[in-house]
């Protein structure tokens, strides 16, 4: 039996820490333990994750990490005594990716063969484009990348409305299973597509790089199609602090996320709920935001930069 744990409102832990919390058949995912793919077989425990102690355009997203992982054995070791698949999932995000995921692991009988186009497919362009933060260069007007967007279209309502922040674990597990009614339909032949809102506003940054406001679902697709190979985008909170996403195309773009990313948490003076993520794209705390103010972070960048 497959379950499912949202916790939205979890910090991301160490892995010795999961492994010491969490009942065995346990599988964290895409960012919910602090640290790079990992399993242990006493457990058994898994980590699935692209964020921290990797180099994200050389490390495949979560859910390719799933999909591989199920084709060559997972449910070998995540089995009951009746040998039936047996684990419990762990996430803290409901986005593109954990989505995914989590539909892959519980729908693993669609996943466990090869030859399942549609699947792969759309594996293969959630890989890309999360493990580029969006910057993959998709064309816009491409069908499937439409019906991509349609898929994940409830995610992106949700994070641009801002409910993202409130972290509601009914509302995350809402989101979940939204998206999975929409890939099951995909599959299945009875999806459907949709345009991409690709507008953003650009409202300061420096050199090599932009301050934005997300508008359209998928600003981020317009952002990087107008050239822009680094940012920071901003968000207001319900309770007047900020949530930030700092992104780049890739590690070869001069705008040094991590290097940021520390000076930002020693400047807030973070403990537990910290800016972090990877080299590609880093997130302010997810519990409490960011009590600095976009001017803050541009002096914060610019004296880094």
């Amino acid at each position: 039996m497959l379950t499912l744990n949202v916790e939205p409102r979890t910090t991301p832990m160490p892995w010795k820490t999961f492994v010491g919390k969490a009942p065995r058949r346990s599988i964290a995912l895409d960012g919910y333990v602090s640290a790079g793919p990992r399993f242990n077989p006493q457990g058994p425990w898994a980590n699935f994750n692209h964020h921290e102690e990797v180099s994200r355009l050389e490390t495949r997203a979560t859910c390719a990490q799933a999909l591989i992982a199920i084709r060559q054995g997972l449910f070998d070791a995540f089995h009951n005594e009746e040998g039936n698949a047996d684990a419990v999932i762990f996430v803290n995000d409901c986005d593109e990716d954990v989505c995914l995921s989590v539909f892959i692991l519980t729908n693993h009988n669609l996943a466990t063969g090869t030859m399942n186009p549609v699947l792969n497919r759309m594996v293969f362009m959630e890989d890309m484009l999360d493990t580029t933060a969006g910057a993959y260069p998709f064309p816009q007007d491409l069908e499937t990348l439409q019906k991509l967007m349609w898929i994940f279209d409830p995610y992106h309502r949700f994070r641009v409305s801002g409910q993202l922040d409130r972290r509601d674990p009914n509302a995350f597990r809402e989101v979940i299973n939204d998206v999975q009614m929409r890939i099951m339909a995909h599959i299945t032949g009875s999806g459907s597509r949709i345009e991409l809102s690709t507008h953003f506003e650009k409202i300061g940054g420096g050199k090599g790089w932009a301050m934005v406001r997300e508008i359209g679902q998928n600003a981020r697709v317009g952002i990087f199609s107008e050239g822009i190979k680094a940012f920071v985008s901003v968000r207001e909170r319900p309770d007047g602090k900020f949530s930030y996403t700092l992104c780049r195309s890739s590690q070869f773009v001069p705008f040094p996320i991590p290097k940021i990313v520390r000076a930002l948490n020693r400047e807030e003076k973070c403990e537990e709920d910290r800016w972090g993520g990877s080299d590609i794209v880093s997130g302010s705390p997810r519990i409490k935001g960011s009590g600095l103010d976009p001017d803050e972070i541009t002096r914060i960048i610019e004296e880094i930069v």
